[in-house]
């Protein structure tokens, strides 16, 4: 199965396809493809603990796809800790997810 890198940039609460990036994710996973979904700049927003798609973010980790975000964006948005399943990341770890550990990447 292949390797997938699903990166979004944008607060997947303001726009209304970013519901669409989720259900990526998980439809991908219930395909046995391996997921991973990194959240940069105002995606980070979602992560918080509380906010309306935090959840949806546990709910996936448990589902087996690895919930990233990153740190930069995080402490800028005053973000010190994250709903449950989704780790801290940075940028060097996004790039190596880029060139070595996925085999597509979705930029949203």
């Amino acid at each position: 199965m292949s390797r997938y890198l699903i990166v979004t940039s944008r607060d997947l609460y303001e726009y209304a396809s970013s519901s669409y990036v989720l259900e990526l994710a998980g439809s991908l996973k219930n395909r046995g493809h391996e997921v991973t979904l990194y959240l940069v700049e105002n995606g980070v927003l979602a992560a918080r603990p509380g906010a309306q798609l935090a959840a949806r973010l546990s709910d996936l980790s448990r589902s087996g796809v690895t919930v990233l975000a990153e740190d930069v964006s995080a402490k800028a948005r005053g973000i010190e800790q994250l709903a449950d399943g989704v780790r801290l990341s940075n940028m060097d770890e996004l790039a190596d997810l880029i060139v070595d550990g996925c085999d597509k990447v979705i930029w949203y």
